[in-house]
């Protein structure tokens, strides 16, 4: 049992470094997209940008923005590897901007999540903005930071509200 726990850290190990290192942009520059689920009566839709390792097209990092309470705010969903340092929380921005800082709440099989409320500030900052960057610590306290693209953001979450 512990070689195959030492083996799948090895593993969530390589895929952060390579992720780091080599890259790990979505097709180059892809736009947001807009997802829509619902049960016949009503729609819940979301815009994404998902981030996948060039090689092994792993999903290494995807966010998802859906309709806030405050119709100028808005959810956001940060899916992230396993294998990151809990304690820290991570960072985000969007360019050189200021940078925020939240909890990651959970992990599950799949990866680890963060869940926000992002204000209007932010949500205008990532409509006119290049990159929305996401700061996270691997196991060793390694800083790795993210750029996500917003290319298509503004137009992807108005009709994810609509």
């Amino acid at each position: 049992m512990q070689v195959r726990r030492r083996v799948q850290l090895m593993t969530i190990a390589a895929a952060l470094t390579l992720a780091a290192s080599s890259g790990a942009r979505a097709q180059d520059v892809a736009a947001w997209r807009v997802e829509c689920s619902g049960d016949g009566k009503s729609l819940d839709c979301r815009a994404i940008q998902q981030l996948f390792q060039r090689e092994t097209r792993q999903l290494v990092l995807s966010v998802l923005a859906r309709k806030a309470p405050d119709p100028k705010g808005a959810l956001l969903q940060i899916q992230m590897p396993l294998g990151l340092n809990l304690t820290e929380p991570i960072q985000i921005r969007v360019d050189n901007g200021a940078i925020e800082k939240y909890p990651i709440q959970t992990c599950t099989n799949i990866g680890c999540f963060a869940m926000l409320t992002a204000n209007e500030r932010l949500v205008t900052a990532m409509r006119s903005g290049t990159d929305f960057k996401i700061t996270f610590l691997d196991g060793n306290k390694k800083p790795i930071e993210l750029p996500v693209p917003l290319l298509g953001f503004g137009i992807a979450f108005d009709k994810a509200r609509a």
